[in-house]
């Protein structure tokens, strides 16, 4: 099984090619160095979730399209020790699982929330939508302007094609499921 920066590598090297984008392009418009960019694609370093992010949405893409290999088995046993959680501040989070049907992919991340957070996430796709359920914690989140408020066992769905927030002030561990229309890219 490949590494994840082995992963990410090949993934960032394919999405930035299909897309015609040059490694000063990509820079430009994730606002993540040039040099760190190379290094990614050349498979050293070890990303933050926020370099993954910015490089993501920069991309047209999804996190999961950076960290998930493309191949996925018929039966599928997620080992935490096998996908560790991507670090980051305010939150880590961790793909447990992505499935592409016709029109829809479906992403599932566990996210863990620090004390504090306030992750101001931009808008995805139009037609992404995000559900998220809490385990433990308190979080707020959904719309920008107007968040939603979930305790352990609350669930809520919200559209993710506008800018939206993942606020805790204690520790919260959440599920994540992320849809995400196709689309085709426009650059």
């Amino acid at each position: 099984m490949p590494s994840g920066v082995t992963v990410v590598s090949g993934n960032l090297q394919r999405l930035r090619g299909e897309r015609g984008l040059t490694l000063a392009a990509l820079a430009d418009r994730s606002g993540v160095a040039k040099g760190t960019i190379s290094e990614l694609e050349r498979g050293r370093g070890n990303p933050t979730i926020e370099t993954l992010f910015a490089l993501a949405y920069a991309l047209d893409a999804t996190l999961a399209d950076l960290v998930e290999e493309e191949q996925a088995p018929a039966i599928e046993v997620v080992r935490a020790a096998e996908r560790p959680a991507i670090p980051g501040l305010p939150l880590d989070a961790r793909l447990l699982q992505r499935s592409r049907h016709p029109g829809i992919t479906v992403e599932t991340y566990e996210l863990f929330l620090h004390p504090g957070a306030d992750h101001r996430a931009k808008a995805h796709r139009p037609g992404t939508r995000e559900h998220m359920y809490v385990i433990s914690g308190q979080v707020d989140t959904g719309p920008q302007d107007a968040p939603i408020h979930l305790e352990p066992g609350d669930y809520a769905s919200f559209p993710a094609d506008t800018p939206h927030v993942y606020r805790s002030l204690t520790d919260s561990h959440t599920l994540l499921i992320m849809t995400v229309p196709k689309s085709v890219p426009t650059r």
